[in-house]
């Protein structure tokens, strides 16, 4: 855990969060990480709405990119280890003549990140506690590896564009291109891609006739970046916002979601649960929903409480494709 690393820490290194030094607290994963942080000195580097949003309102100065200096950077290293280079070297670009700080899980891989970096750079403290490390070196201790690299696009299927650390960052979701080929192709009017990610199901989407505009949603402005680019008309609205909290201008004809089921590494239900009741109250009367999911989850019942009618329309061993229709204005009682 961050919090315990960071207050071994700070007996170690007394000096290193003085009063006076500006803080970029890069990738916070929890609201609690920045507890010990004034919002006068600490810049937030996020790209995650769910975090940019309370932390601006409670005086934090949040940014989605880059285009200031620190004298203190702090990484929160991610699962993804290209990544996790990104992230250290932009750290280590805002924290010119400064400090990095990093820290991370071992089950996120930062051991083999610190000893991947020991072969070019000297670290102040480099310690291991609560199932995970935090390190501290100066900017100017060594070179990083010539090999790292920030913003570099991958290519899928020489078709689509994507950037470290996104969902499905190497190759298509099997779950939504299994979703994509049960979607009929007279889908009409006005829908929304819930958790679109970068930007597949939306591709597919705009290239149908007889929709007229679509909302492309996601929590992440990294993996929005991408699907603006992976999208071509004038069609696609991209949205950084919180699926769970949206609300559409007006309600729509249909939406698709391959809808996510984790939280900070550990499976979360009613995370996906969020997303289909905030379909049911974006979608008209006659409106319908399209999702696939890994076949064991069980949404079976959020469905029949917020939804007249659902029946699954295809699938193998591994996912389901599920059409629900009829959105009740009341949820029915749990069965």
């Amino acid at each position: 855990m961050f919090v315990k690393r960071l207050s071994v820490l700070k007996d170690i290194l007394p000096d290193l969060f003085t009063a006076n030094k500006t803080i970029c607290f890069i990738n916070p994963q929890d609201l609690t990480d920045l507890n010990c942080f004034s919002n006068k000195n600490t810049v937030v580097l996020t790209d995650d709405i769910r975090l940019y949003s309370p932390l601006s309102d409670a005086g934090y100065n949040c940014k989605p990119d880059v285009n200031f200096l620190a004298d203190v950077s702090i990484i929160l290293l991610p699962k993804s280890k290209e990544l996790a280079r990104e992230l250290i070297l932009l750290g280590s670009t805002i924290a010119n003549k400064g400090y990095v700080v990093i820290d991370g899980d071992k089950n996120d891989g930062i051991v083999s990140i610190i000893k991947e970096l020991q072969k070019k750079i000297s670290f102040e403290v480099n310690l291991s506690k609560a199932h995970g490390k935090i390190a501290v070196c100066k900017t100017a201790s060594g070179n990083l590896p010539s090999t790292w690299h920030t913003n570099k696009f991958n290519k899928i299927n020489n078709e689509f564009v994507t950037l470290a650390g996104v969902f499905s960052s190497d190759h298509v979701d099997p779950g939504s291109k299994l979703l994509k080929d049960q979607l009929p192709q007279n889908l009409n009017g006005s829908g929304a891609d819930f958790g679109a990610g970068w930007g597949f199901l939306t591709n597919f989407l705009e290239n149908l006739e007889l929709v007229d505009n679509i909302f492309a949603i996601d929590t992440s402005k990294r993996a929005l970046e991408c699907a603006v680019k992976n999208c071509n008309t004038s069609k696609v609205e991209f949205v950084w916002d919180d699926v769970q909290q949206w609300r559409a201008p007006k309600p729509l004809d249909f939406v698709v979601m391959n809808p996510p089921f984790h939280s900070n590494g550990k499976v979360d239900i009613e995370l996906g649960e969020g997303f289909i009741i905030s379909a049911a109250k974006n979608l008209l009367r006659n409106g319908k929903l399209y999702m696939v999911s890994n076949r064991h989850l069980p949404y079976e019942n959020i469905l029949y409480r917020y939804f007249g009618n659902s029946k699954e329309i295809g699938g193998d061993n591994r996912f389901k494709i599920i059409l629900a229709e009829k959105p009740l204005a009341v949820s029915r009682k749990k069965t």
